[in-house]
């Protein structure tokens, strides 16, 4: 059976020596760089982003002679990508302790709702109106909540703006990233390969369904923001889970197919709802896991709506549902 998946993407190392644009392979959790480039005066320069895993830098000769020195040593950063760095942590801390102090106001605001949800009506002269002076607490509880709930949302959203600018200055300035200078004999010039972490690929499903207890399954590549548009390869493997030399598909543009199955279906059971959908269980037949990741349903032809499916293992029964409607 084909394997499910390797990306290998191309995009263009830069360096003080000119360099041949780069294969890079996707895995599920990072990717492995190869090329090569010249070194016409013997010696070159490769740079490394922020996620580079150190001790994975591999280098041989691509001409006569041989590697007579490596050295990996860190980057200088931009001082201006330093400096909004520095920010960027400053702001995140800020962001980590409003979010803690809107725990603790929400626990309060719920225990005072339900205290006053709880409370036995009883007038008396100083309070009248029991009902009301009740249904004024819970009120007053409740908004303050809708103003927690509010404040956390906005918080969690600042957060993520600024992992994503982070890790954008991680490779854009420099920061955390190093540079192999490379020293070699003779002519020609260096074939090397790394690893990096943290940007993978993640699969996309799309399920079709038609009636006849079986569902075809797509499995599709999606492809990191900047590199939607290249040529490449995949694999549903973690970098750490890889051997070398692994099968690869090969893909082009984003959301492109790397292996179709047939699976049985298990269950099957539609939506008595307004514009219907299915719920629906199947068997991973494929001998291979079946990482998580999002997708698509259709039903005889019929578009359902995005699923999330939670992945599965080889035997393994696992339910979709379609089509529900989100209040």
């Amino acid at each position: 059976m084909r394997v499910l998946l390797i990306v290998v993407m191309v995009f263009l190392v830069a360096s003080p020596v000119t360099a041949a644009p780069a294969n890079v392979t996707y895995y599920l959790d990072g990717t492995r760089v190869e090329g090569v480039a010249p070194a016409p005066k013997g010696y070159l320069e490769l740079p490394f982003p922020g996620t580079y895993i150190t001790g994975s830098f591999r280098v041989r000769p691509a001409g006569s002679g041989s590697v007579t020195r490596v050295d990996v040593i860190p980057t200088r950063p931009d001082s201006k990508a330093d400096k909004e760095m520095k920010e960027l942590t400053e702001r995140r801390r800020a962001l980590e302790d409003r979010l803690k102090a809107l725990e603790v106001r929400q626990e309060i605001f719920k225990a005072a709702a339900k205290s006053q949800s709880s409370k036995a009506p009883r007038k008396t002269k100083n309070n009248p109106e029991p009902l009301e002076t009740i249904r004024k607490g819970t009120d007053y509880a409740v908004a303050q909540l809708e103003e927690v709930y509010r404040g956390r949302r906005r918080a969690e959203e600042g957060l993520k703006a600024v992992d994503a600018r982070m890790d954008a200055l991680k490779k854009e300035g420099g920061i955390g990233g190093s540079v192999a200078r490379i020293w070699l004999s003779g002519k020609g010039g260096a074939s090397y390969s790394f690893l990096t972490t943290g940007i993978g690929w993640t699969p996309f499903y799309d399920f079709r369904l038609a009636g006849n207890k079986m569902v075809e399954v797509t499995v599709k590549a999606q492809l990191p923001g900047t590199q939607r548009d290249k040529k490449a390869s995949v694999v549903a493997l973690n970098v750490a889970e890889a051997t070398p030399g692994g099968p690869a598909v090969s893909v082009s543009g984003h959301l492109a197919p790397v292996a179709r199955f047939t699976l049985p279906v298990e269950r099957e059971e539609p939506f008595q709802a307004p514009q219907g959908g299915v719920s629906f269980a199947f068997r991973n037949t494929t001998g291979e896991r079946l990482v998580a990741g999002g997708g698509a349903c259709y039903l005889n032809g019929e578009y359902l709506g995005p699923v999330r499916f939670e992945g599965s293992s080889p035997g393994e029964v696992r339910e979709v549902i379609a089509g529900s409607i989100q209040e």
